[in-house]
This record gives C-alpha cells, structure tokens and sequence, in this order.
C-alpha cells in the first residue's frame, strides 16, 4: 500500500523504475506535482489520474538507454619510453633539427631543419614498408605523390603560422588528398618531444563494435583509445613515444613501431 502522499522514492517504487528515470519524468513531462521545501510531492490520485490518461503512450522513448547505459571511461592518455641512442650508435634525428618544431616552428628560417625532419620520416616510411605491406595484405601505402607524403615542412617568409609537427600517412586507394584525410589511415606524427603513432578511423565504427576484452588488451600495450562525444565510438587509436635526447636509433623505432603496427593494422582492416 502507497500513502496518499508520495515522495520521488516512492513514486520509483510505484512506477517500478530506478529514481534517475522518475528525475527525468519530472522534468521532462507534465506529471503532476506540488512542492514542500523546495522538494516535489505527488497525490497519488492524481498520478494515477495521469497514467490512465497516457496509457498507451511511451513518455520517455530514449531516456531508457540514457539511464541504464553507463559511458565508456575515456583513457588516460599514456606515453612509452623510447630508450637514446648510445655511444657510436646515429639518432634517428637530430635535437637541433627537432627544435625547429618547438622554439622554431615560427621561424622560415628553420626551413632547412624541417627538411631534415621530412626526410627522417621519409626514411622512416622505407624502413616501414615490409611491415605495412605484410600486415596490410599489400594494401597499406604512402601517397603516390612523394611531394605530399608528408604534412607541410616549409614555412614561407613573412608567414604568421607555425609548424609544430610534421607527419607522414598511410592508407589504401588511389586518388587520395594528401595523408589520406577523408577515410580510415594510419600516421606518425613527429614533435619536439614526441613520437606518435596513430590510427584515424575517419569516423567510421567498428561492426560488430570492439568488445572491453579488446581495448582492454590494446590499452595493457600502451595503445590509447580516445571515445567520441557518446563514450561508446572509438575516434583514434594513439601509441605515443617520448623522443629522449639524443633521439633513438632508427632501427630501434621501428622495431617498436613495427610491433604496435601489427597491432593497428587488423583494426584499420576492419573499417575498409
């Protein structure tokens, strides 16, 4: 039996429902109600009144999903230690050349550091191939175009922007904008302090969706998965490195990126 009189606990535990749903009937519909203190009461008459006049009717058609679904937690963002090169061993790149991205990304004058940069990368892509191609069933590639195989290097004299990163792209099909902006590709981006793979789904979802056990694994390997605005779709799959000084050889980065790409690839398979 019900009191005549009815808080919101006990209006959920007539409805039957969890108290957020009753919350959301309160706010989202005409139920009616009066208040004490600032705290809606309801005449238990009159709720049954109400009902009878909306029996049929579904009053809250998607805030049952809303309610009942919890978001996805979004990640720590979370970066891996690249060890430096050692004595008599050749960094990859070198620390003059990358702080054309920090202190002199604004600077035309530091074009020729940048160049350096883009052609580290370049040699990076060949380095990669063999990797990209067996992972990718030979699908895998840099653009056609090796003058737009990497993001812009040179800044004109005069210019107000600044180059911070530069990176380079792979991804399938021919006739493809520059880093391969408009469907799912993979690319690394190189900053002063930083090293980032990453894979850019280009909005398009997993089916059947990536189960927990899934990102959970990607997640123990160092692999970051950034959720959209509805917590539930993945928007990029990110490895980040730190770029120690003096930089890392090149045959240890790709020894590393090679086992992170053996990872991304069958998940960039699965969306084209």
């Amino acid at each position: 039996m019900f009191d005549p009189v009815l808080t919101e606990q006990e209006l959920a535990a007539l409805f039957r429902v969890p108290d957020k749903t009753v919350e959301a009937l309160v706010a989202k519909t005409d139920l009616p109600r009066f208040s004490i203190e600032g705290k809606p009461r309801f005449l238990l008459a009159s709720i049954l009144a109400w009902c009878q006049r909306h029996e049929g009717d579904e009053l809250l058609p998607q805030l049952v999903e809303m309610v009942i679904a919890a978001p996805a937690p979004k990640p720590v963002r979370r970066i891996t230690q690249l060890p430096a090169a050692q004595a008599g061993e050749h960094p990859w790149v070198d620390a003059e050349s990358l702080d054309s991205l920090a202190g002199g990304a604004g600077d035309a004058g530091r074009n020729l550091d940048r160049l350096k940069l883009r052609d580290a990368l370049l040699e990076l892509n060949d380095a990669l191939l063999s990797s990209l191609s067996r992972y990718s069933d030979g699908r895998l590639h840099p653009h056609y175009d090796e003058k737009s195989r990497t993001s812009p290097w040179r800044l004109e004299l005069g210019t107000n922007q600044r180059i911070d990163t530069i990176s380079m792209a792979w991804g399938s099909g021919e006739h493809a904008p520059s880093q391969f902006t408009d469907r799912p590709h993979l690319a690394v981006e190189l900053s002063k302090g930083e090293l980032r793979l990453v894979l850019d789904p280009h909005a398009r979802s997993f089916a059947p969706p990536l189960d927990a056990a899934t990102i959970d694994a990607l997640l123990d390997q160092g692999i970051a998965v950034e959720m959209g605005a509805d917590h539930a779709t993945p928007v990029a799959f990110a490895k980040v490195y730190a770029m120690p000084d003096p930089a890392p050889t090149l045959p240890t980065i790709v020894e590393a990126l090679d086992a992170d790409l053996a990872r991304l690839i069958p998940l960039w398979a699965k969306l084209v």
